[in-house]
């Protein structure tokens, strides 16, 4: 059995110079589908089912309640953009959430067959809006609004990582370049690139599948 435990899965948003070498053509890492997480699968159903009343705030302003008024400015804005100010735009947005830290441990167990388990709770996009959430909910909703503007799943994915220098877990976005490496959005607004050694991937997700980028034993 593989285990990764996470005590503290994020940190405070701390400014610091960019930087960043996580890369989408390690196919050696690839470890299960996503259905095989319940916890992250079921945040997805929940999320298909959200969706029909964002889709209706979409087609109809009037439809839109609260915080959904500002999601449909955005994505009317952010659709006419390029994929690079769509990428800023959306990183500023969600940054403006309110923040509330979690310090629910996170348990990821794979059997050798493949069947994967998570001990843990994911917020969907409609939930964040409405009540904030820490840097995996950060990440999550601005993976499912850039999935809104087009951008395919298989050029995103929530990364788990550790922060060396503060010595603490932290969740990203990652979004695929031309060459196969990443961009990473960040909770304090800035988007990372590079190849420093900020960050210590761990593992990473989106809707097609779970990916373990520690060295197995």
């Amino acid at each position: 059995v593989y285990r990764i435990c996470i005590a503290a899965i994020c940190m405070l948003p701390v400014a610091l110079p960019a930087a960043a070498g996580y890369r989408f053509d390690t196919e050696g890492d690839y470890l299960a589908s996503a259905e095989d997480w319940p916890a992250w699968a079921a945040m997805l159903e929940r999320h298909e089912e959200d969706r029909e009343e964002i889709q209706q705030c979409l087609e109809d302003k009037e439809a839109c309640e609260g915080k959904l008024k500002s999601l449909r400015y955005l994505l009317d804005r952010g659709s006419e953009l390029s994929r690079k100010r769509q990428l800023r735009l959306v990183n500023r947005y969600v940054n403006k959430r309110r923040y509330r830290r979690d310090r629910r441990e996170v348990s990821l167990s794979v059997v050798p067959e493949g069947e994967a388990t998570l001990r843990n709770h994911w917020t969907t996009l409609l939930d964040f809006m409405r009540r904030g959430g820490d840097c995996e909910d950060f990440a999550v909703a601005k993976y499912f609004l850039l999935r809104e503007l087009g951008v395919p799943a298989e050029d995103m994915r929530v990364v788990i990582t550790w922060e060396r220098d503060a010595r603490d877990y932290h969740a990203v976005l990652a979004v695929r370049q031309d060459d196969g490496t990443a961009l990473l959005l960040e909770t304090d607004d800035t988007i990372l690139r590079g190849s420093h050694r900020r960050y210590r991937y761990i593992y990473a997700v989106n809707e097609e599948g779970i990916w373990d980028h520690e060295k197995r034993e």
